[in-house]
Order: structure tokens, then sequence, then C-alpha cells
């Protein structure tokens, strides 16, 4: 019998395909509580790995995306950047 990591599993359910980034982000808890930050470890269209240590989250909260940006056009209102390494 072949043993498959959970990780498998769920790849074939994906509705769109995820790509592997290490960004920080934050997880808006949304009262005055402080943020918490987080690793998204890949991310899709539809959906996001987290990394978040011990920290407690609820079943719903904003996800903050955390990049630093370089613009690299403007035009017509509309800014188009380029992730840079912090």
């Amino acid at each position: 019998m072949a043993l498959f990591r959970l990780e498998d599993r769920f790849r074939d359910l994906r509705r769109s395909p995820r790509f592997e980034v290490h960004y920080l982000g934050q997880i808006d808890l949304g009262r005055t509580e402080a943020p918490v930050n987080c690793i998204i470890c890949d991310i899709s269209a539809t959906g996001a790995k987290l990394t978040v240590g011990a920290h407690e989250v609820p079943d719903e909260f904003i996800l903050v995306l955390r990049r630093r940006c370089r613009v690299i056009r403007r035009i017509d209102g509309q800014v188009g950047v380029k992730f840079v390494q912090s």
C-alpha cells in the first residue's frame, strides 16, 4: 500500500495552481488586538498556506500581504510593481 502525504491529497482538489512563495503577511484580527505575523508559504487565486506558529487564529480573518515593491510603470492611473527583496 502506497503512503500519500496529506498535502498530495489536497493538491488534487485545488481549483487553481499554487505557487510557492515566502512572503511576510499579517493576520488582522479585526479587534483591538495587534495583528499576528505569518509567513505565506504558497498562494493561488483561491487560497494560501500560512505558517502561524503557536498563534491562535479565528475561523475568519483578513490576511494582509506585506511585500516591498518597486514601481516599474505608471500609466493612466495604474501602477505596475515588481516585488523586491527586503
